[in-house]
């Protein structure tokens, strides 16, 4: 069965995960990460995200 995914506010997203939400917005942005736009709210798919900093966890210098 297909799961509907988590959207979260920037900020809910930057407290759930530990990043800070300036970082969350500016992956956004850039494309970077899942999310939807809602006028000027942006929306993060949290389940996408939580996978792109798993998988770039050992890329930090």
């Amino acid at each position: 069965m297909k799961t509907t995914p988590t959207y979260m506010s920037i900020n809910d997203a930057a407290k759930a995960s530990g990043m800070s939400a300036h970082y969350i917005r500016d992956l956004a942005k850039a494309n970077e990460i899942s999310y939807h736009k809602s006028g000027m709210k942006y929306l993060i798919n949290y389940p996408k995200m939580m996978e792109y900093f798993e998988a770039h966890e050992n890329t930090a210098a």
